[in-house]
């Protein structure tokens, strides 16, 4: 019996050893070739790929087409299994390789068509952008001709290849980022619920627009040099109760009872999360930093994953010599610098997504009102292949407007967006690397359908600039915010916003001009963008923090993005200290967590407790003023919920007052008993050390993969305790944050900083695969040199890519 367990023993070991070396096999063969010689026959001439340390690639080649092949190239060697999976995200694909749990993304994808879209821009595409597209293709498609048997290992593990890349694919990815950028048609709708259980004042107050923490770059009548303000006027009257029918009340949300219900709580009231976006961005002259040049600041605000989402690379070709963050999958560089200007983006949130409420024939379902008419929708099959399982139909049905995304409450809502119509996915922001001037940025951007940026701009010359652009609608009546009639043509569009009417400024007084997703245009402002800004606290703060430095340096710019000072939570720890002052709340850790806010200076650290205990409280205090009028549907308000608490507790309106308190003082105490009462059910901890702020808001970057098990254990990262908060400068929340971080130097390129979360490579077996990531995660920047003598000390790998007749690719 002990020979047989000790055979039996070494039969395990030895299947185990021969597992491992399997994968380990799959893992390491898939592996791409960064040395070397390899044959591209599309080329025209040699293309040269160095990488540096960081696996960075800088490609330089002789002509634009040739860059553009090597990209494509270069791009499939470290992403192509992320490039496929954007790809079919976008297409609605993603149940033929995942199998039934993908349904739901591609039944969404399905009925908005975007491949529908990228097909036809492609046939509408001007001759310079389409050989572009082309280009890329066939430099991925190269590689996956080259490497038909040497695919990543999720391509193995889920057996399947990738089919040949196309110019359409492309355009789907920057649809895909488009949808999330842009997505707002879900708000529109909890919008209009909640309009229709409270009155008009009520609803406004809701959806507060004005914060005393704004800071216009546009359009501020205090001060009219801050930018111009266009003559020219649209209709744009508030709507809070044109959407029909009230909706039932949405369940009562699960009860909570351990540490990951209190992380879910948090993702339900925090602001962002449902936006599920954010970006940061700032510039200022050369009378602020040590040089007398100008610095450049971006960071954007991404959902966090495995592989990241964005790429950083360096491409020289006959002018365009151009550093920077691009998407897998997009041609060019989309953020970054070349030799004279530099550039970064935030989401402006301008809404360029409209509900119109259709009305059917009762007798015939495939007709629908137009003008005292019914009229014939289109309706098409869409056919989802589902792994393991028969195919699935779904019928979309189109109207005028654009596809029905959503039947409830006897209403059917059609969706018109702007990347739907025709020209929306043509030309992305990746145009803008060859500009080398303020007027050539302007003009690249002229032609840009979106989605909507902030663009902040410097150049060599030390000119800073602020530009909007996209198609932005004008419509005849009302202003998009909740669904209107779609019977007739009351509520159409009637054009976009002309581009030289959009919000822009150059050089304006002061300096400084920061944006991060919070209201950029003031009152005189002419044209419509969203009322549905971010909370202004993050721009506030970097306005906060930038003067205080006359000598900046990168080093400066990257401490302010790190920087986790949380300005709602400040401001509620004040109000709760001084209330203590007077009365004391009844729970014992309500008493001694209020007293240690006297000396808590906002600063959101991964062990601080306070932090906790604030948010707690602010998510208790915006129950208990808005159930007694919502109910339930509490759980569908968004957006504008920290200006809205803010200005209560400033204004103290006895409307919004439960009639159960007093006063809001009393509010206040009674919303810090049920705050620590609820820490204590949701962490099963009595002592409250427990309550760390890192452990709520445990940072989880998920592999598509890494479901559970031992592939949740190999391929994420985390949970992982994490400083910052929604608010915060460092936007921190379980699964969003600064996706990369970028800041130019344009007195010396060379000092320039690029972080990415990750690494370049999304292969896992790679050593640029996580490289990158404890920078990232501790806020140290990575200097990203430009220049041919500073990349040549830096250099770790040289591919040779050959045209034509070229020598067979090296074995790696």
């Amino acid at each position: 019996m002990r020979r047989f367990v000790g055979y039996l023993a070494l039969v395990v070991i030895l299947l185990a050893g021969l597992a491992f070396a399997a994968g380990w096999w799959v893992v390491h063969r898939a592996l791409p070739q960064y040395d070397g010689t390899a044959s591209l026959p599309d080329l025209k001439q040699e293309v040269t790929v160095d990488r540096d340390t960081w696996g960075v690639p800088h490609i330089r080649a002789s002509s634009l087409e040739d860059l553009y092949t090597a990209q494509g190239y270069a791009l499939a060697q470290d992403r192509l299994w992320q490039m496929d999976v954007l790809r079919r995200a976008a297409a609605g694909q993603l149940a033929e390789v995942f199998g039934p749990m993908a349904l739901r993304l591609d039944r969404e994808y399905r009925t908005l068509g975007l491949y529908l879209a990228a097909e036809r821009e492609v046939s509408r595409l001007d001759a310079e952008t389409r050989g572009a597209l082309e280009a890329y293709a066939r430099g991925v498609n190269r590689y996956i001709e080259e490497r038909r048997n040497k695919l990543p290992w999720e391509f193995v593990y889920l057996g399947y290849e990738p089919r040949p890349w196309k110019p359409s694919d492309s355009l789907l990815i920057a649809g895909y980022m488009y949808q999330t950028l842009t997505r707002t048609w879900e708000t529109e709708l909890k919008r209009a619920k909640l309009a229709a259980l409270v009155d008009e004042q009520r609803a406004r107050e809701l959806y507060v627009t004005d914060s005393p923490l704004d800071r216009y770059i546009v359009g501020d009548a205090r001060n009219p040099a801050a930018g111009p303000a266009p003559a020219k006027t649209t209709a744009g009257a508030s709507q809070t109760r044109e959407a029909g029918a009230r909706a039932s009340p949405p369940g009562p949300p699960t009860a909570s009872g351990d540490w990951r219900a209190a992380q879910k709580l948090l993702e339900q009231f925090d602001e962002e999360v449902r936006a599920g976006l954010g970006s940061n961005n700032w510039v200022v002259d050369g009378t602020h930093t040590a040089s007398g040049k100008p610095l450049l600041a971006n960071d954007t605000h991404l959902q966090l994953s495995q592989p990241c989402i964005w790429y950083i690379l360096h491409l020289t070709a006959p002018g365009l010599n151009v550093k920077g963050f691009t998407l897998p999958g997009a041609p060019g560089v989309i953020i970054g610098h070349n030799d004279r200007i530099a550039w970064g983006f935030t989401n402006n949130g301008a809404d360029v997504q409209d509900l119109y409420m259709e009305a059917f024939n009762p007798n015939n379902p495939r007709e629908y009102l137009v003008n005292g008419k019914y009229v014939p929708a289109e309706v098409r099959t869409e056919r989802l292949r589902v792994k393991g399982r028969e195919d699935e139909s779904l019928e979309v049905t189109v109207t005028r407007h654009g596809p029905i995304v959503r039947r409830e409450a006897g209403h059917s809502y059609a969706l018109r967006w702007t990347a739907l119509e025709p020209g929306g996915l043509g030309t992305s922001y990746g145009v803008v690397g060859r500009a080398q001037n303020w007027q050539e940025f302007r003009e690249a951007l002229r032609g840009v359908a979106g989605p909507a940026q902030n663009a902040v701009y410097a150049d060599t010359d030390g000119n800073i600039g602020f530009i909007v652009a996209a198609r932005i609608p004008q419509r005849k009546k009302g202003n998009g915010a909740v669904p209107v009639p779609g019977e007739t043509d009351d509520y159409e569009w009637t054009g976009y916003i002309p581009f030289d009417e959009l919000p822009q400024a150059l050089n304006p007084p002061g300096g400084i001009i920061a944006t991060a997703n919070a209201r950029v245009v003031g009152p005189s402002y002419a044209h419509y963008l969203t009322d549905r800004w971010a909370s202004p606290y993050r721009t506030a703060r970097i306005y906060e923090l930038l003067p205080q430095n006359r000598k900046l340096q990168p080093t400066d710019f990257l401490a302010i993005q790190n920087d986790i000072v949380s300005l709602p939570h400040r401001f509620l720890a004040e109000q709760l200290v001084r209330v203590s002052t007077t009365a004391q709340p009844k729970e014992a850790k309500a008493r001694e967590l209020t007293a240690r806010l006297a000396g808590w200076d906002g600063r959101a650290q991964a062990a601080s407790v306070e932090t906790t205990f604030v948010e707690y409280t602010r998510q208790a205090l915006l129950r208990n003023i808005l159930q007694p009028h919502l109910g339930r549907a509490t759980t569908l308000y968004e957006w504008r919920d920290a200006v809205f608490l803010e200005k209560a507790l400033r204004e103290r309106p006895a409307s919004w007052l439960p009639e159960e308190f007093q006063s809001y003082d009393e509010l206040l105490l009674a919303s810090a008993d049920q705050a620590a009462r609820l820490l204590s059910e949701d962490t099963k901890q009595a002592e409250s050390s427990a309550w760390r702020w890192g452990r709520a808001n445990a940072l989880v970057m998920r592999h598509p993969l890494g479901r559970s098990g031992w592939r949740a254990r190999l391929l994420n990262i985390g949970p992982t305790e994490q400083p910052g908060t929604v608010y915060s400068i460092r936007a921190a929340q379980p699964s969003h944050g600064p996706a990369m971080r970028f800041v130019a130097d344009l007195s010396d390129f060379d000092n320039s900083l690029m972080n990415i979360t990750l690494g370049e490579s999304g292969q896992y077996g790679s050593p640029h695969y996580r490289d990158q990531f404890s920078a990232w995660f501790e806020g140290r920047g990575l200097l990203a040199p430009f220049s041919d003598a500073a990349e040549e000390k830096v250099r770790a790998h040289r591919l040779r890519l050959l045209p034509g007749g070229g020598r067979p690719a090296a074995k790696p």
